[in-house]
């Protein structure tokens, strides 16, 4: 029987004016194609293979699309044309939507738009090659039904990508949190670098029987690790969720504490108990209580896994550490009076529990908000040591390129959009090599893509691990990938650096900003592969020492965005005695310095006199050199963040 392989299903957008090619097996003889105004057809080979380019031509739809073999015949509804895009990365590209609907309420309502489709091709892994099909191809079209299951980075770029062109736009999602680059990557590509130790890797874990034999070793630790730990817990033993505060406001072993905070509490792994008494009268019940209204339980974000009870009754729960607690209180459970939430929090490792400050704890809905800041009561369960540790069978070499990115290698495709480095930050000196050979890689699987294939690299936005002030200044990792990003797309052709450094929240790995990660993805990709005029981000283009200031050229006009600030934020010059010093070993300066905008296109940079009287000579001066950068000043005139650089004096 005559089957479709890839990524072919209902509600798909062919790519539009160019060709196009469908393939499966199972066919005998001929087999035809029936599309639009369009015939094609193709013989099978004697294994049952067969393949049939045509041109769908101008974007419009809803059209069919009909094979037939025989008796045989498949039938393709609701096909659309248009311009077509792959998405991939890690968990930042695959975001759902589902996560930014309190971000963006309108957007979940808005009514079924045909124009904005999508495919998210399931998470699966693979170490023996590529693969030609992925197991039920869905394609969904933004509704107010199916918009939450979609990328909110893809959904946002295929919005603006659809206003800006007036076609339909289809998503192919290939997206996994956590994952590294070179999951991304084909085998051959990694010999071709001589990554010999990501080749070494690819081997032991497809070997025969080792992923199946790993994953039943960590599962039994895991198991045993989180029953003894559930054994060694007094607070389920003792039912800490149904105590009451005045049962517990006598008792020492329960200490006073702030939340938002760190608690140092547990060494390594263990559990830790917190509780709140919050005094609600009768009118804010009424006004929790409307009818039609959820009754909003948010707690932050935790590090690392937390259950909470409010009154006893159990509200929710979050496996890991990432995600933003937003629970549904039942409408039964608050009374007038003294009320008690409780949340049990787990660690597993010697990261101390957090709960990130300027985030949302509260009891809430439209009408009424009562704050979970403040004083609360904590005391420690039991301590474990470190759980033992997982494997990511899909973060591993080829895995992902084999199984989600290879079956729609033959689907024809405008460009890529790539959204991923966070899980790279340890590597950013061998990212840039990483990523051209990756795009090169890309450009020569996707067959049915333009020569040289547009590809929209989005640069990490600021991040401060969840750390205020200077602490979430100090780490430089993501700096060190951002100039890695830009390394890897100056090495090509037809790429561009989507520029973002302005974006992101200092106390979220998963910022929801998607809106603006979308847009300016969209104006790269229409400059790129449209011609449309969308400039991209000021360089740094030349630099000039003197013995008071340095002064820096870019490459286009730029201007100070913030009134209130003085001066250029953002700059600070490196001073070592020689260049083996340690950045910040003892015989090292890290010295904020000063910068006007003085020209069209030009910064000076007055050299402190700090710098003049401890003898040092000046090394390096470097522009929004953080993993987040507490003010960005210096913009475009049409709103892009300059680009960091480091300029070697």
């Amino acid at each position: 029987m005559i089957k479709v392989l890839g990524i072919y299903a209902d509600g798909m957008v062919l790519q539009r004016n160019t060709v196009n090619c469908i393939f499966g097996d199972g066919a005998q003889g001929e087999v035809s194609l029936s599309f639009r105004d369009t015939t094609a057809k193709a013989t099978a080979q004697s294994d049952g293979r067969w393949k049939i380019e045509f041109n769908p031509g101008e974007a419009g739809g809803p059209f069919e699309l009909k094979l037939t073999s025989g008796s045989d015949t498949v039938t393709f509804k609701d096909v659309w044309v248009g311009e077509v895009w792959v998405n991939s990365g890690q968990s930042n590209a695959q975001l759902p939507m589902d996560r930014l609907r309190f971000s963006y309420p309108h957007r979940m309502k808005l009514p079924k738009n045909d124009n904005i489709r999508m495919i998210t091709v399931p998470i699966t892994f693979s170490y023996d090659g590529p693969k030609d099909s992925v197991e039920n191809p869905t394609w969904i079209c933004a509704s107010p039904e199916t918009i939450a299951q979609m990328s909110g980075t893809a959904y946002f770029f295929a919005s603006y990508l659809e206003q800006e062109l007036g076609v339909p736009v289809g998503i192919i999602n290939a997206s996994q949190g956590g994952s590294p680059i070179t999951s991304w990557m084909s085998e051959e590509s990694l010999k071709q670098l001589g990554k010999t130790n990501y080749i070494d890797l690819l081997e032991k874990w497809r070997k025969p029987g080792a992923v199946k034999e790993q994953q039943e070793r960590e599962q039994r630790a895991n198991a045993e690790w989180f029953k003894n730990l559930e054994a060694a817990d007094t607070g389920l033993k003792e039912h800490w969720e149904s105590l009451s505060f005045e049962e517990i406001s006598n008792d020492s072993s329960w200490e006073t504490c702030f939340i938002p905070n760190n608690f140092y509490d547990l060494k390594e792994g263990g559990v830790c108990w917190f509780k709140k008494e919050i005094d609600i009268s009768s009118a804010e019940l009424a006004a929790l209580t409307m009818p039609n209204e959820d009754i909003r339980l948010w707690l932050g974000v935790i590090v690392e896994s937390d259950k909470a009870w409010v009154n006893g009754v159990f509200c929710g729960e979050t496996p890991y550490c990432y995600p933003p607690r937003r629970y549904i209180i039942p409408k039964d459970v608050l009374h007038p009076g003294k009320n008690t939430i409780t949340v049990r929090v787990v660690k597993t490792n010697q990261t101390p529990i957090r709960f990130y400050e300027d985030k949302t704890y509260a009891i809430f809905n439209s009408k009424q908000r009562l704050s979970l800041d403040g004083e609360w009561k904590k005391r420690t369960a039991c301590d474990a040591p470190s759980a033992p540790g997982g494997t990511f069978f899909e973060w591993q070499p080829t895995a992902l390129y084999n199984s989600m990115l290879a079956p729609a290698f033959n689907y024809a495709v405008a460009g890529a959009l790539w959204y991923q480095g966070e899980s790279n930050t340890w590597g950013s000196f061998e990212y840039a090599d990483l990523l051209s050979t990756m795009i090169a890689t890309w450009r020569q699987k996707f067959t049915y893509a333009p020569k040289n294939m547009p590809v929209v690299v989005v640069q990490l936005p600021k991040w401060g691990d969840g750390y205020k002030d200077e602490q979430r200044n100090f780490p430089e990792d993501w700096a060190w990938l951002r100039k890695a990003q830009a390394d890897g797309v100056a090495l090509v052709k037809n790429a561009a650096l989507a520029s973002l450094v302005d974006a992101g929240e200092w106390n979220d790995l998963h910022p929801e900003d998607k809106i603006v990660v979308g847009e300016r993805a969209a104006h790269e990709a229409l400059r790129l592969a449209y011609g449309k005029n969308y400039p991209p981000a000021p360089v740094m283009k030349d630099y000039k020492v003197t013995a008071d200031k340095v002064t820096i050229s870019f490459d286009q006009e730029v201007i100070m965005n913030n009134s209130e600030l003085v001066g250029v934020q953002g700059l600070y010059f490196v001073c070592r005695k020689d260049d083996k010093t340690p950045f910040a070993g003892p015989d090292s300066l890290h010295i904020k310095a000063k910068g006007n905008v003085v020209g069209a296109d030009t910064v000076e940079v007055e050299i402190p006199q700090q710098i003049k009287e401890s003898g040092y000579p000046v090394k390096e001066l470097r522009y929004l050199w953080t993993n987040c950068p507490e003010f960005v000043t210096l913009y475009s005139k049409n709103g892009l963040p300059a680009q960091p650089f480091i300029v070697r004096l």
